[in-house]
């Protein structure tokens, strides 16, 4: 079977997925036929992935062995929305429920795309169920942490000189931007 290196890097940025999202993303990479062949073509690939230790099989979904999550609603749209990312075909780092000790932070994700030369850093918040209060208090917590862009510089590896928050929900808070059309200024 062909491809597993590619799925294990794609699930290294994912980290929990189901094979749905996976054959997605080889489709969209044109390795496969969308569609049916490339969910069962993934599959096939992704039990390997399992044979081999590198991967944990859940009911239904595929993780890394360190991910402590189950693929409920939260992180199946979390998973959907970093894929969207991934489509993007820049570079990308993914630092997906990473915790900040010094500042009580867990954003959903944090991310950082390159393209040539130019560099975009963003803090993605996927809410279907938080309160707008608690996303205001996160938010509000990234707009005055002082040192956030050295932390974010120190974590990518890059000179971060402004970051964005872009939110994947229904209510979009002052200080954020919505998702799909932060995307979409993106992919310009």
């Amino acid at each position: 079977m062909a491809h597993e290196n590619t799925i294990y890097e794609l699930m290294k940025e994912l980290v929990i997925a189901d094979k749905h999202i996976i054959g997605d993303l080889m489709a969209h990479r044109s390795l496969w036929t969308k569609g049916v062949s490339a969910v069962n073509n993934s599959y096939k690939a992704l039990n390997l992935l399992v044979d081999s230790g590198k991967l944990v099989k859940g009911e239904g979904y595929f993780k890394l062995p360190d991910c402590k999550s189950e693929y409920k609603e939260h992180s199946q749209l979390l998973t959907k929305a970093l894929a969207e990312i991934i489509k993007l075909n820049c570079q990308i780092k993914i630092a997906r429920e990473h915790t900040i000790l010094e500042k009580a932070l867990r954003p959903d994700s944090l991310i950082f795309l390159r393209r040539g030369s130019e560099g975009l850093c963003f803090v993605l918040e996927v809410c279907n169920n938080e309160t707008s209060t608690y996303l205001e208090s996160k938010i509000h917590t990234w707009r005055l942490w002082p040192e956030a862009k050295d932390y974010l510089s120190r974590l990518f590896n890059n000179k971060i000189l402004h970051y964005d928050i872009v939110v994947s929900g229904e209510e979009i808070p002052d200080g954020a931007f919505e998702f799909n059309s932060y995307l979409e200024e993106v992919k310009k």
